[in-house]
């Protein structure tokens, strides 16, 4: 079933009057590098402001500590735990901490060496229900070591753009680099079926499929193909699925599809003022 239109098919969660942060969920937000060869700041603290601007309660940046305070430059608002500090090499400490939180963002400028390999491996086979977006660098981790989807759960929601896709999509050995809007719905759903998630498709009309069921998002703007965007976007996802209270499947599909309308239409709305470039992700 496609569902092709200007409107997605989920609704904002209620905001209740006499609610408190608690009442709207903690998102975590697993990412962030410092090697010799890399820094990773803007990623996760780009995901930790969409995931605010959401209305989720609050997000916790867990980042290496040595970025730690420029994440939190960036997104002043969220909370800082060191990443040093996740507990990856015992299951049950690490499935207990991360059923603390309502929802996971995991993956913006992680970077795809060991420790990184081992943080991925271990937040997706731990056997937590928390629901868990999968972006950037989570995705090309899993396109190397495929495997780390085969028991992932069925909370989980991938984020790929076309290359990620690409990579991912050979790895497991699903038809590469779909063109046409046709085949960018039928890529997008047979990788749902084949990783049991939903498939966030991005790019012109983005696609959100659940098994046999896609939607199609109309709306959008080219001022929204800039870097970071799209770790905003992920941070969205985790915020609308903490807030949402139902983690099942369904329920995932329509937040997240509503999340990635909501994204393009504010990329819409800075266009009306600003025309369609230099737009900054955390804008």
């Amino acid at each position: 079933m496609i569902h092709d239109g200007q409107s997605p098919p989920g609704e904002l969660p209620p905001r209740p009057v006499d609610s408190h942060k608690g009442t709207f969920g903690t998102v975590l937000v697993v990412g962030g590098c410092d090697s010799r060869t890399s820094q990773m700041v803007g990623g996760p603290a780009f995901a930790a402001l969409g995931a605010l601007r959401s209305g989720a309660g609050r997000s916790v940046l867990s980042v290496p500590g040595t970025i730690l305070g420029h994440c939190l430059e960036v997104a002043p608002s969220a909370t800082g735990l060191p990443m040093e500090s996740l507990p990856v090499d015992e299951p049950p400490r690490l499935r207990e901490m991360i059923d603390s939180y309502q929802s996971v963002v995991l993956g913006p400028g992680l970077g795809t060496g060991p420790f990184a390999k081992m943080v991925v491996e271990s937040f997706l086979q731990c056997g937590s229900s928390t629901p868990v977006v999968l972006d950037a660098d989570g995705l090309n981790i899993c396109a190397s070591h495929p495997e780390l989807l085969a028991n992932a759960g069925t909370h989980r929601v991938l984020t790929p753009h076309p290359g990620e896709y690409a990579k991912l999509a050979s790895s497991l050995g699903l038809p590469a680099s779909p063109v046409s809007n046709r085949d960018r719905v039928d890529a997008c759903m047979a990788m749902s079926k084949v990783t049991g998630s939903v498939v966030v498709l991005k790019g012109m009309r983005s696609v959100v499929g659940l098994d046999d069921s896609s939607w199609v998002c109309e709306r959008g703007t080219p001022a929204l193909a800039t870097a970071g965007t799209g770790d905003v976007l992920a941070g969205l996802i985790a915020g609308m699925l903490s807030q949402s209270g139902n983690d099942d499947r369904s329920s995932l599909w329509r937040m997240t599809a509503l999340s990635v309308w909501i994204h393009a239409v504010a990329g819409e709305c800075w266009s009306s003022k600003h025309g369609d470039s230099g737009l900054l992700a955390n804008e």
